[in-house]
């Protein structure tokens, strides 16, 4: 599995470009671009995405959103129509790419200039429990709101490794905020505990936002998953 990572716009939003297609070392410059996934195109990330599809020679299958706010999907349209890659988000937050001032809520919605912003084009499904075939990969999305209605968690494995992008459920030593509008504390707590507690120690966590870590340190020593062991 290849791994692209890069921070994107203001608050810094990790994205991803994920292939499990092996890049052949003997191919000549017109070989075939390989498919990849595009995971949290958000603020400014449309750039960047494109200059790494081009030096690493890739082409986005898919963009996946973790969830809705709007420095996870700011550029997700524009990666659509370059690329002509399908969008996906889990449907409990589709509201917030049909309407990114909702989406974004007021005041970041006036500071990044939300009202301009084009939602993706008839975003498809994440629901919880599918899997999707991308790129050489094999996705798993596991729902798990409480930082936002649609917040998911996409377990991708190549067959010889396996990693979790965990959006802004879970981050190194911290999780995603619950006061924020659509927020639900209570609900961030069970998926907490139903769907990140009972994960394998050595499994691999990207976040949205700030380095990775695993799901063993995160048990060991993240505060919010004391809470609710």
């Amino acid at each position: 599995m290849e791994i692209i990572g890069f921070a994107a716009g203001p608050l810094q939003t990790n994205c991803y470009l994920v292939t499990g297609v092996a890049a052949d070392p003997e191919a000549g410059a017109g070989a075939p671009a390989r498919p990849c996934i595009v995971i949290d195109p958000g603020m400014g990330a449309a750039a960047r995405v494109r200059e790494l599809c081009a030096e690493h020679g890739l082409a986005p299958e898919a963009v996946l959103l973790t969830h809705g706010h709007i420095d996870h999907t700011r550029d997700s349209t524009e990666v659509q129509r370059e690329h002509g890659a399908p969008v996906r988000i889990n449907a409990h937050d589709r509201f917030m790419v049909a309407n990114p001032v909702i989406g974004a809520g007021l005041n970041l919605g006036a500071m990044f200039n939300v009202a301009a912003m084009d939602p993706p084009e008839d975003p498809g499904d994440l629901p919880d429990g599918a899997e999707l075939a991308l790129a050489g990969l094999t996705v798993r999305v596991s729902h798990a709101p409480g930082h936002s209605p649609g917040s998911v968690m996409l377990r991708v494995a190549d067959g010889a490794e396996e990693v979790l992008f965990t959006g802004d459920v879970l981050f190194a030593g911290s999780i995603g905020r619950t006061d924020l509008p659509a927020s639900d504390p209570a609900a961030m707590l069970a998926s907490l505990r139903d769907r990140v507690l009972p994960l394998p120690d050595g499994l691999p966590i990207l976040p949205g936002h700030g380095p990775g870590s695993t799901i063993g340190a995160e048990r060991a020593g993240n505060p919010f998953l004391a809470q609710v062991r």
